[in-house]
């Protein structure tokens, strides 16, 4: 019951039975008053044991993972960005440990480890570096493919990377991020992306972006769609886009994905999950 500070509702509120109140919540956006308790009793309601993880399902107490962050020009000064930062709290919520180091430091970690380290999770830029220092034998995969199998969108995302095999010259790609930021001279959604992609097809390639909440109505024009890894936006405008994508009848990936299948290491970043064949 809301406006629990005017004085109609508290004499209404005095003359209900002691066991009526204990069904309510009696809150004042005016004054605060009830709304932390409100939130405590929301949050009691959430469902429990069946809630996804980012990474945890895939460790057990005392598994060690590697995280790999670029310390680059396109790198936040002083600071972690939001997928690193929420992958490193799910490994904890697992009571498992995250050693997180530069790219070049990968080979010389492991060795150094006292055991062999359960999972690599890589920034996807560094992907050829990390594969190249990652023993066959420890499983590797990216903060992007996780973020896309965290919002239900991974099976779609890798069906569609096999477009980039298909593209012919003049085809237009949309890569598309869900964020907005200062681009860098080699800014991975403008610059390094499309570059790769060149590489990949030996095809001339038109190229759109998008960043924020734009994404277009009219998808009609593409060929491909490329997201980033949607850390920025919720699952319900994730599926979204994923949806228009579909309905329209275009193929969407995501940049770790992409960056995988061009590097030839696809295969190998999806062992972790066994429900993704390709």
């Amino acid at each position: 019951m809301n406006k629990s500070d005017t004085p109609e509702a508290k004499a209404y509120i005095e003359k209900m039975p002691e066991d009526e109140k204990e069904k309510y919540s009696f809150v004042s956006a005016k004054t605060g008053e009830g709304i932390w308790e409100l939130k405590e009793k929301i949050a009691s309601l959430a469902p429990k044991g069946n809630e996804k993880r980012l990474i945890a399902d895939l460790l057990k107490p005392g598994d060690m993972v590697i995280l790999v962050v670029p310390i680059d020009s396109a790198a936040p000064k002083g600071r972690l960005i939001l997928p690193q930062q929420q992958v490193i709290r799910d490994i904890l919520e697992a009571f498992a440990v995250s050693v997180v180091i530069r790219e070049t430091e990968v080979a010389s970690t492991i060795k150094a480890l006292g055991q062999k380290p359960r999972l690599v999770v890589t920034d996807s830029q560094a992907f050829k570096t990390v594969s190249e220092q990652t023993p066959p034998d420890i499983q590797l995969t990216s903060f992007s493919i996780l973020f896309a199998r965290y919002k239900g969108n991974l099976k779609q995302l890798v069906e569609g990377v096999k477009t980039l095999d298909t593209l012919k010259d003049g085809d237009t790609v949309l890569i598309s991020e869900g964020c907005t930021h200062h681009r860098q001279c080699d800014d991975i959604g403008t610059v390094k992306l499309p570059r790769w992609i060149k590489n990949h097809t030996k095809k001339e390639l038109n190229f759109e972006f998008t960043s924020g909440g734009h994404f277009p109505s009219d998808l009609s024009k593409y060929s491909l769609i490329i997201h980033c890894g949607a850390c920025m936006l919720n699952e319900k405008e994730m599926q979204y886009r994923l949806s228009q994508a579909r309905e329209s009848g275009i193929p969407m990936t995501n940049y770790g994905t992409a960056i995988a299948y061009m590097h030839g290491i696809l295969k190998r970043t999806l062992e972790p999950f066994t429900d993704i064949t390709i």
